[in-house]
């Protein structure tokens, strides 16, 4: 048996020309632009999903130290906290005491020290827990103990452009997180 093969031309021959190739890399990293885009949201998203979780913690945290101590509760030390405008150094000399802390001593401790978790930076100095935050707590006036606690903090969001343009821009923008909550 003998097998007849004819010539082989140019153009019978098939494969990739080097502009389907461009083409193909062209598509590929458009696709990886996006990929990419998507990386960035995700990561920012799950940033700004930490943040609120350190907001809820140090909300949680002045909930906690106020249901310990019923009696400055009643007689209004926590009525009207400001993180900014509370003095975080704190005379622990009563834990030490033989005596102990008084009622109105652990409350200036404990608000001292959930002052001071908001403020401060961590262990390497380089950041606090929420940038720029402010926290307050507010007494409502209705005779019951029913406290409005409000924790902001500096961020970044993407807006629309607003001059017409069709784009977004990052801008720096307050978050937060509130909670209404009954001391008992």
């Amino acid at each position: 048996m003998q097998l007849n093969q004819a010539p082989v031309s140019l153009a019978s021959q098939s494969g990739f020309t080097l502009l389907e190739v461009m083409v193909a890399t062209f598509i590929l990293a458009i696709g990886l632009l996006g990929i990419a885009g998507l990386h960035v949201v995700s990561l920012e998203n799950t940033n700004g999903a930490y943040l609120r979780s350190q907001a809820l913690m140090l909300s949680q945290d002045i909930v906690e130290r106020m249901r310990s101590n019923p009696q400055q509760v009643a007689a209004g030390a926590f009525n009207q906290l400001n993180s900014n405008d509370i003095d975080t150094t704190i005379d622990k000399s009563c834990l030490s005491a033989t005596t102990g802390c008084s009622y109105q001593q652990l409350a200036t401790i404990d608000i001292a020290q959930w002052a001071q978790s908001i403020k401060t930076t961590n262990q390497s100095n380089v950041k606090q827990l929420l940038p720029n935050a402010v926290a307050t707590v507010t007494k409502n006036s209705n005779g019951i103990n029913f406290f409005d606690i409000k924790i902001e903090w500096q961020t970044k969001r993407w807006l629309h452009d607003e001059d017409g343009e069709q784009a977004f821009k990052r801008v720096n923008a307050k978050a937060s997180y509130q909670v209404q909550v009954v001391i008992n």
